[in-house]
């Protein structure tokens, strides 16, 4: 240490000037590439990572703030597709369900003291997942036992409907008529039947 004092003190001022000089550029030279830079650095890495931050915030504050929405309509659509489901007619093909759309035609025209002449299967038709079985039945009768027959067919638990319905008198009188009603009910397409769809999870919303 006392060499260096020795030194110093023997050098000129312009020599003591350059050499601070220099020490004091070397200085700042470290600083800058050792300590400010990697300061920098790290300061716009955490910059970026509390932007980051802050937008992952923001997505699970709005998935928060529609929680129970989405959990509300998604027990709504369960319930519409279990009521579907609940209407359909059981038969696994179009030939079991027209045999079983037979059956109910029948139950319902009992309730109605009524006997069909013939059952006449319409073409199946198929769209959207759906297959529509339909059924021509021709009888006949009076007001009140088709009245009958229409309140039944509207209380039956399956998903029925009568699109067309045709009424004509008989000679003998008024109080009798020929009356023929398209039934129909649906199924789900084979193609539907097939695909394995997994029950929907509302413990995850």
């Amino acid at each position: 240490m006392a060499r260096i004092v020795s030194f110093w003190n023997n050098l000129s001022t312009r020599e003591k000037t350059m050499i601070s000089l220099a020490i004091g550029i070397a200085l700042v030279f470290i600083g800058f590439n050792y300590v400010l830079d990697p300061f920098l650095q790290s300061y716009d890495e955490k910059k970026n990572q509390l932007h980051s931050l802050e937008q992952l915030l923001a997505r699970y504050e709005h998935i928060l703030a529609t929680a129970d929405r989405t959990r509300e309509n998604l027990e709504r659509i369960a319930a519409i597709e279990t009521s579907i489901n609940d209407g359909l007619l059981r038969g696994a093909s179009p030939d079991l369900a027209n045999a079983e759309l037979q059956g109910i035609a029948r139950e319902i025209a009992d309730k109605a003291d009524i006997r069909f002449t013939r059952i006449t299967p319409n073409r199946i038709v198929e769209e959207n997942g759906f297959m529509l079985i339909s059924l021509r039945l021709p009888f006949t009768g009076n007001i009140k036992q088709l009245v009958t027959f229409l309140h039944e067919i509207e209380k039956s638990p399956y998903l029925l409907s009568v699109p067309s319905m045709t009424i004509r008198t008989q000679r003998r009188g008024l109080d009798i008529l020929r009356i023929e009603v398209e039934l129909t009910g649906y199924i789900r397409s084979p193609e539907e039947n097939g695909i394995d769809s997994d029950p929907i999870d509302l413990a995850r919303f």
